[in-house]
């Protein structure tokens, strides 16, 4: 269902009780100027979200989990009502900016990782093959050490440096997985373009037809013809459903897609 920020502001709003529209309204109201009422709710992003988190909630204000707690209210209201794509509250925390504790400290949240069921099984197989690789680069690094002076042992050099970039991309990807959280698709399929949809579209100047799935930032890969939905092209197709037109403004020009088809990939 099509739905304004302003619309579904005034609707959460006249809901609450009035002990708690006192304690959140002002809140809620402020990101709502911030991202403009007139936007569509089904064209918001987690990232979108989690930036406005970041540069707006800090550990130091006394009100941060209040504002916190009463974010995530307003977007679980909306993902309830289907006005978005997902619940975006999950990207609603406050951000560690020193290193102060004790007990008036605010409880820090890792951001969490939006992602598809296809990407996170991607990510799974890509560390299944990472430690595969690990036992042999540290035989290549202890038999490279056995031909004698390091320092101009240049296969001894390389395998440590191979050793170490695998390392480095074996945590991310674990640090990745423990935050990682599949995109909501459990609502009805109304066939609304959102993050793991499959979306045919025809590059209207051109009549040319392509197909592309939105994914987050993390899984784009412009050969598979998976997109982010924070690209210029990903945010427009994001929320639109067959038969709309989008404008994207490219360095070359203006450019404009018509939507022919969404489908869920399974």
């Amino acid at each position: 269902m099509q739905k304004t920020l302003g619309e579904a502001l005034q609707e959460y709003l006249s809901a609450l009780k009035p002990d708690q529209y006192h304690d959140c309204e002002s809140y809620i109201r402020k990101y709502v100027e911030h991202a403009d009422p007139a936007t569509d709710a089904r064209t918001l992003t987690g990232s979108r979200v989690e930036s406005y988190a970041e540069s707006q909630i800090r550990v130091a204000d006394p009100n941060a989990q209040k504002r916190v707690e009463a974010l995530k209210g307003f977007f679980q209201y909306m993902k309830k009502k289907n006005y978005t794509t997902a619940n975006f509250g999950i990207n609603v925390r406050v951000r560690r900016t020193g290193g102060r504790t004790g007990a008036s400290a605010v409880r820090i949240e890792e951001a969490p990782v939006e992602m598809t069921a296809d990407g996170l099984e991607a990510l799974k197989k890509e560390l299944s093959e990472i430690e595969a690789k690990v036992p042999d680069l540290v035989k290549a690094i202890e038999h490279a050490r056995a031909d004698g002076d390091l320092r101009e042992n240049a296969p001894y050099h390389a395998a440590r440096e191979a050793l170490a970039f695998t390392n480095d991309r074996k945590q991310r990807i674990e640090a990745s997985l423990k935050r990682a959280v599949v995109v909501d698709r459990s609502g009805p399929d109304d066939g609304l373009a959102a993050l793991g949809s499959m979306v045919t579209v025809t590059y209207v100047e051109r009549n040319r037809q392509e197909t592309y799935q939105l994914v987050s930032s993390r899984e784009a890969n412009a050969r598979e013809r998976r997109i982010s939905v924070d690209s210029p092209v990903g945010q427009q197709l994001l929320g639109k459903r067959a038969g709309e037109e989008v404008e994207v403004e490219a360095p070359q020009g203006m450019m404009r897609f018509r939507v022919d088809g969404v489908a869920r990939s399974n």
